[in-house]
């Protein structure tokens, strides 16, 4: 079994006490008592919070780069719903980059325009997967005065009030994680319909359903 670097495992158990917590009500001092590690040993890594939120970004954006590399490119219903269930379960897993924004910001945890890098990576990345799509021929391309970076805009704002909502809602929460992340998948699709093949739809349909039994 490979070790966990003193490092990983902070930004590891930093995420998920965010995920739980908000950024806000998470202290370094209760980072390094969850790890049962010195607060020394911590800040050797990290320094501050805001040492901990940039290490996160940059995280977040090779791991999304990979996931892009790594979409289907001729996407069959299996492959695409798996795919597009990892790509929202990766920013899923950082929501709290995206849900505390405001105390980021305010806070100057990060810089304005390094945030607003990380904006542009993640909403490119679901730019190019419609793209995709429609390339492939399981979407018709979107009409003016429509296009897709505008329905991607509409999208990521919805995304982000159902990641607000799985902060807060009890019934989702207790919801395994393959299926909430197998709802998203459909609800997003579903906000498509009028550009996506019906037979296509309803065979990712099929395939996220089956994942989730």
């Amino acid at each position: 079994m490979t070790k966990i670097s003193t490092r990983q495992r902070v930004l590891n158990k930093s995420s998920e006490l965010f995920n739980r917590f908000g950024i806000e009500a998470v202290s370094i001092g209760q980072i390094s008592e969850a790890l049962q590690i010195s607060t020394g040993n911590l800040t050797y890594h990290f320094k501050k919070k805001a040492d901990l939120v940039t290490a996160h970004i940059a995280e977040l954006e090779n791991l999304l780069l990979s996931r892009v590399e790594g979409f289907p490119m001729v996407s069959n219903p299996k492959s695409f719903g798996e795919a597009y269930v990892n790509l929202l379960g990766l920013t899923l897993k950082f929501r709290f980059l995206f849900v505390g924004s405001t105390y980021i910001l305010q806070n100057d945890l990060v810089e304005a325009t390094r945030y607003k890098q990380l904006i542009e990576v993640t909403k490119k990345t679901f730019v190019r997967q419609i793209k995709r799509l429609t390339e492939e021929g399981f979407m018709k391309p979107i009409q003016k005065p429509y296009d897709v970076e505008m329905l991607i805009d509409s999208i990521w704002w919805q995304w982000l009030g159902w990641m607000l909502v799985t902060q807060v809602d009890v019934a989702e929460s207790r919801k395994t994680e393959e299926k909430r992340l197998a709802d998203a998948v459909l609800h997003i699709l579903f906000l498509f319909h009028h550009y996506i093949d019906p037979e296509f739809f309803k065979a990712v349909q099929l395939e996220l359903k089956k994942a989730v039994r």
